[in-house]
């Protein structure tokens, strides 16, 4: 049982890896001018199009690292469980967001404090996560 809760631990810091660098690639790929919306912190179209592909690509890659280090299909349970949990978590929790129209020129780490994204997304987050996850995990089940 332990080595299946490593893998699932090692399977989400995975994810959070990828994430960053994918996340950090798309933003020097679009920059703030395609990012967010004109003058807005609302996020742009592409944006929330790119997240959510972003964040199935390392939800995958997340369930292969899971599926690598795991005894069994329990750990690709237990990482799905986290997912869920977390994301249930975030979606939930205030978050305080800039005020005022935004400026042209943001760093990324004002981009990330500041940004609005639809409450849609959000909740949309887990899920994309749990496909992710189980199909990147599907050895384990085979």
């Amino acid at each position: 049982m332990l080595r299946n809760i490593l893998a699932a631990v090692a399977g989400y810091f995975a994810m959070a890896a990828v994430l960053f660098a994918l996340f950090l690639l798309l933003w020097l790929t679009l920059g703030p001018s395609r990012a967010f919306e004109p003058g807005t912190w609302e996020v742009s179209g592409g944006w929330a199009l790119g997240s959510v592909v972003l964040g199935l690509v390392a939800a995958y890659i997340g369930g292969r690292v899971c599926a690598g280090v795991a005894h069994d299909a329990r750990a690709a349970t237990i990482l799905i469980a986290v997912v869920i949990v977390l994301g249930v978590v975030t979606a939930l929790m205030p978050v305080e967001m800039a005020e005022g129209p935004r400026p042209d020129d943001v760093s990324m780490m004002e981009a990330t404090a500041g940004a609005r994204q639809p409450a849609w997304l959000s909740w949309l987050n887990p899920l994309i996560g749990v496909v992710g996850v189980w199909f990147g995990s599907r050895r384990l089940r085979a």
